[in-house]
């Protein structure tokens, strides 16, 4: 069973910044605001009664790598070099400069110049699952899903990985890309049952589960991703989809009605009614 386009097309955009943006779950919130106290310390020494010695280097490029991927999260990408370069100057041989640097000019539409930092962060640090796992979502939004997967489980091996939840998601709907549907529904469920909550990993596997005619599991597993406070578009589109599909007029309204208040210039509100495939 084809599902309609819009389910195809937003799925790889969620795919997208879902992908991009797990290498931003390395830097906690604690650690962005260590970064800006520390920015702060150097700007305002004079405030200091009692100073504290002077970061080392690695530190400092470490903290401002941190700051870098919090510009990242908020698509403040200029910000984001300017505090890599930054980071680079203090000291260039700390590996997330450069995978960083993959992310950002990754979400700029540069791919030669992502591959080249990606590339360069591996040869300095071949076993960093963090790196690893970003240099996978690369790999699987920009032609080669087959390769990706690896990157995907050597992450997921790490037991000091902090997202495993991420990289199973991501390495079930780069499963689907290349048409192992059995292998994606493996890694989704994987997913779930280290992060029950999961709404991505519950979105992908719902969209599998719809697109198999199988739509008892389909609702179920809306359910999950309709606990979050924003559901986004395909996730409404989809479940509009699978109320249609079963017949439940009033549970189909429900999914439309939230998608036109919610997001009434989406691609999905437009196509609402577009009958579903």
């Amino acid at each position: 069973m084809r599902p309609s386009r819009p389910l195809v097309a937003v799925a790889a955009i969620a795919f997208a910044a879902l992908a991009l943006g797990g290498c931003a779950s390395s830097s906690t919130k604690k650690d962005q605001q260590e970064a800006r106290a520390a920015q702060q310390r150097e700007l305002q020494p004079e405030a200091q009664i009692n100073p504290t010695p002077p970061a080392s280097p690695r530190r400092r490029a470490e903290l401002h790598t941190d700051l870098a991927m919090g510009y990242y999260e908020r698509l403040q990408m200029n910000v984001a070099l300017q505090e890599l370069a930054i980071a680079e100057k203090d000291d260039p041989t700390y590996p997330r400069i450069y995978s960083s640097y993959g992310l950002v000019y990754t979400m700029l539409g540069d791919a030669a110049k992502a591959q080249a930092n990606f590339q360069k962060a591996l040869s300095m640090a071949p076993n960093d699952s963090e790196i690893r796992h970003d240099w996978g979502a690369f790999l699987c939004t920009h032609g080669r899903p087959q390769e990706s997967i690896a990157e995907f489980d050597f992450a997921v091996a790490d037991p000091l990985y902090k997202s495993p939840e991420v990289a199973l998601t991501n390495a079930g709907k780069c499963s689907e890309m290349i048409g192992n549907s059995g292998a994606a529904e493996a890694y989704f469920k994987r997913a779930l049952s280290l992060k029950p909550s999961d709404a991505s990993a519950a979105y992908n596997l719902a969209l599998l589960k719809y697109k198999q005619g199988y739509y008892d599991e389909a609702r179920s597993l809306m359910r999950i991703v309709m606990q979050t406070a924003n559901p986004q578009p395909a996730a409404l589109f989809l479940g509009h989809c699978i109320e249609q599909k079963q017949g439940d007029a009033q549970a189909e309204m429900s999914y439309v009605t939230q998608l036109r208040n919610r997001y009434p210039d989406s691609d999905e509100a437009k196509a609402i009614n577009e009958r579903c495939q």
